[in-house]
């Protein structure tokens, strides 16, 4: 299960960012989970409730987004959101494609006071 080391990951930059802010409380979390990142939503969710849980922030919100995947034709620049892995283009047809969004995960953002 890959989601626990990346909810360890995560954690550890919530623990980095709250050190630079004693004096505050953490009262939520934003991740983005890109739709190829690999990760499951739910599942980090979970492991990043369990470390969440056990925190001195034990009543902080977790809030997943999801980053839906996002691909650019390298023939004719357009950006486009494929379906259901139809990965060429679907204006030119080009299969000369790259993924600009929707393999990240990361901390998007944390609400204190």
């Amino acid at each position: 299960m890959h989601e626990v080391m990346w909810a360890e990951a995560v954690w550890r930059e919530v623990v980095s960012e709250m050190a630079r802010r004693p004096e505050r409380r953490l009262r939520g979390l934003r991740v983005v989970v890109g739709q190829w990142s690999g990760a499951e939503s739910e599942s980090l969710e979970f492991a990043l409730g369990l470390l969440v849980a056990e925190s001195e922030w034990p009543d902080a919100e977790i809030l997943i987004r999801a980053e839906p995947l996002a691909m650019r034709c390298g023939a004719c620049s357009r950006e486009f959101e494929p379906q259901e892995l139809q990965l060429a283009c679907p204006s030119c047809g080009s299969a000369e494609t790259d993924v600009v969004r929707g393999r990240e995960l990361r901390l998007e953002s944390l609400e204190v006071e």
